[in-house]
């Protein structure tokens, strides 16, 4: 077994290397600050608090990761319902450490005002413009509304074999340009379709907002990107400019010329798109630095819920792989692979489940295939040998038309599919062709080491397939699927089970390196402590089904009914069933022997919701637990288990610290003394053919 993470890192790519594959891996880990109270670190996407968090994070890495790299503001998917499209802040180092753009400090890496105004911005596109020979084509326009008045400056502008070019736009007659109203730069509010077909149709533009000088720059190959920031870098050294904000669009098609990481607006979190990796071992810096950058603005990967308990940011930690480019890409230089990782994975929940967030299943962000339509297991087995069979392989694009029909949450979205194949062959969107494959059941950990070493653990389970491929039949779990993989017990045999597959195969992942991560996943809830025993209450896993279609003024929603939650409990030794039975809420427990633990799943109701299933099942929270003596049937120790406040308050805001939040966690496992020495009814379980491990409260109130 390799002594640590690193050794077995070393031994992967060791092996990839000798095999001639060149596998790159990427991710997208997500930060919030430590109170997260405004909509943008909840639900909405954009924001201008989150904006400030993603200039000063990309002033640390431009100070302390990427020496003279350039960050810029592009602009990425526009989603119904939100007034702009969402930003990126994007660094763009060059490959070969020559500097793109080596003052950082004249851009604008901040939320506070900048310095500058409307004659700076008009003397700077005076004197671009006569740099570039194109001064009689520039434009004014102009925003003039109740509110406000606001004006810039357009410059059409394209490059044709290294020449810059232009065209005159036929606004004469309403000079200057009249925007369409926003808060954007002006690059995206320009009437672009009143101009005529086969008229340049891309600008560049210069204002000042908030004291910045913005430049938006237009789509651009990558050397005339380059030479055109260039002209712009002299410019400014000569005027000694400052508080400048790049936006715009990056360059297209740089190849392997650019190092690019983005820090995107995403609903709730600020997300980080790591560049691809060649190693783990980049892999695991890249991440660990971003950790230090954000940390340094005071950004982090976990908070609080209201009870006190730590999770991961809600906005997940998605893990990507793929190749440096299409023809080496390792997934269509064998599709094979991929049938292999899809049969693997659907026969191992624990890749689905162990490191995910709180919420799962068939609601979830990353459902499993087999939680969806009841054909689509069986659809999928048929899509598989499909792939396998064909001579001569399948090309990419064929690779997709098997898939996408497939690879979908519930209600058809592609996106959402636990193993997400949006960017690996798909024409309709233009960034779907880069041969990546997306595994999105992932979410932030405490810390960049652990979310490390579950990155090289998909990793090995990559190389394991690549070297033995993985044929099995796809399992059929039914029922068994929530009852069992739910529960922690379960989920951590699972991993072990792998882990033994990865030594057989030669990759030995040591299942201590991740115990703690279990332990943040599944934290620990209270302690009953018996006579030459004790009882352990620990968190498990519970899906929120969604509910049906409601309409909200002209849109259609589904919520989920998230009123209940699963606990595992867990008693130390079988044989103190001998002289004691557990209840809960008078329930005897029907505990069952797993991996030599003795455990049982509860599932209730632990809170109000509406719209929710079950309207006859009353909250079921607080939880009483009592150990009762089998001789005298009387209760030795008995305990409460509160879901929320115990003094039933409201709490006031989120848990500001660590501290905080251990105190509430702490007041909801309380002492039960009044109830020892009664004897107490004992109700035998009423159980389903659904759930053998699982006990659920809510079907037992006709017992």
């Amino acid at each position: 077994m390799a002594k640590s993470p690193e050794k077995l890192a070393e031994k992967i790519d060791s092996w990839f290397k000798s095999e001639d594959i060149e596998l790159t891996m990427g991710g997208e880990p997500t930060f919030v600050p430590a109170v997260p109270e405004a909509a943008e670190w909840n639900t909405a996407a954009m924001g201008d608090e989150k904006l400030g968090y993603a200039r000063r994070m990309a002033s640390e890495l431009l100070s302390d990761v990427y020496p003279g790299a350039l960050a810029m503001q592009v602009f990425g998917k526009w989603y119904p319902g939100e007034p702009l499209p969402r930003w990126n802040i994007l660094t763009m180092q060059k490959r070969d450490g020559a500097p793109l753009w080596p003052t950082p400090s004249r851009l604008l890496l901040d939320d506070i005002t900048g310095g500058n105004t409307k004659d700076i911005a008009t003397d700077f596109m005076d004197r671009l413009a006569r740099k570039l020979k194109l001064k009689r084509f520039v434009l004014e326009a102009v925003e003039q509304n109740e509110k406000k008045t606001h004006s810039g400056w357009v410059l059409p502008l394209k490059s044709t074999s290294r020449k810059w070019a232009s065209a005159k736009w036929p606004f004469t007659n309403r000079r200057p340009i009249q925007l369409f109203s926003g808060e954007s730069p002006i690059g995206l509010r320009l009437p672009l379709d009143q101009l005529p077909k086969g008229c340049l149709r891309t600008a560049l533009t210069v204002e000042v907002r908030h004291g910045a000088l913005e430049i938006f720059i237009p789509p651009l190959a990558w050397e005339t990107f380059e030479a055109l920031i260039g002209l712009i870098r002299e410019l400014v050294e000569v005027l000694d400019l400052k508080d400048l904000v790049f936006c715009g669009y990056g360059p297209e098609e740089s190849g392997d010329a650019l190092i690019r990481l983005g820090l995107a607006a995403d609903p709730g979190v600020l997300e980080v798109n790591l560049p691809p990796c060649a190693s783990w071992e980049e892999y695991d810096l890249v991440l660990k630095q971003c950790e230090y950058a954000a940390s340094a603005v005071k950004l982090q990967f976990t908070k609080f819920q209201l009870n006190g308990i730590v999770y991961g940011t809600g906005g997940g930690s998605h893990l990507t792989f793929g190749g440096p480019d299409l023809e080496s890409n390792p997934f269509l230089q064998d599709p094979g692979r991929i049938t292999s990782l899809l049969r693997y994975w659907q026969h191992h929940p624990a890749l689905s489940y162990l490191f995910s967030g709180a919420y799962v299943g068939p609601g979830s962000q990353a459902p499993r295939v087999d939680e969806g339509p009841m054909h689509g297991l069986y659809e999928l087995e048929v899509a598989c040998e499909g792939i396998e069979k064909s001579n001569p392989a399948p090309s990419g694009e064929y690779i997709d038309q098997f898939l996408k029909n497939l690879m979908t949450d519930s209600s058809g979205n592609t996106h959402r599919a636990e193993v997400c194949f949006d960017k690996f062959h798909n024409y309709a969107t233009s960034n779907g062709r880069l041969g990546i494959v997306e595994m999105r059941a992932f979410e932030t950990f405490q810390d960049a080491e652990t979310m490390s070493r579950i990155a090289l653990f998909v990793r090995a389970v990559l190389a394991r397939l690549f070297k033995a491929p993985f044929c099995d039949p796809l399992l059929r779990f039914g029922p068994k699927l929530h009852d069992r993989y739910f529960l922690p017990a379960f989920l951590w045999k699972d991993f072990k089970v792998m882990c033994k597959d990865l030594k057989a195969h030669g990759f030995a992942f040591d299942p201590k390196w991740l115990h703690h991560a279990f332990e943040f996943r599944f934290p620990k809830l209270g302690r009953m402590e018996l006579k030459g025993g004790v009882i352990e209450l620990r968190q498990a896993f519970e899906s929120w089904p969604l509910m049906a279609e409601e309409s909200q003024e002209s849109t259609t929603i589904r919520v989920v009914d998230n009123s209940s939650d699963r606990i595992q409990l867990t008693l130390s030794d079988q044989e103190l069933l001998n002289k004691g039975t557990l209840l809960v809420n008078g329930i005897e427990v029907p505990f069952k022997k797993v991996s030599g633990q003795m455990i049982c799943g509860i599932r209730y109701k632990s809170a109000s919701a509406y719209p929710a299933l079950h309207p006859h099942v009353p909250i079921q929270s607080p939880l009483l637990l009592e150990w009762v003596e089998k001789k005298s049937g009387k209760t030795r120790q008995a305990m409460h288990y509160h879901y929320w406040n115990p003094r039933g308050d409201i709490y006031k805001g989120r848990p500001k610290t660590e501290r905080d939040a251990a105190k509430r966690r702490n007041e909801r496992w309380q002492t039960a003394d009044g109830l020892i020495g009664r004897k107490p009814e004992i109700q035998k379980a009423k159980l389903a053919p659904e759930y053998s491990y699982t006990l659920d409260l809510r079907r037992q109130l006709s017992v």
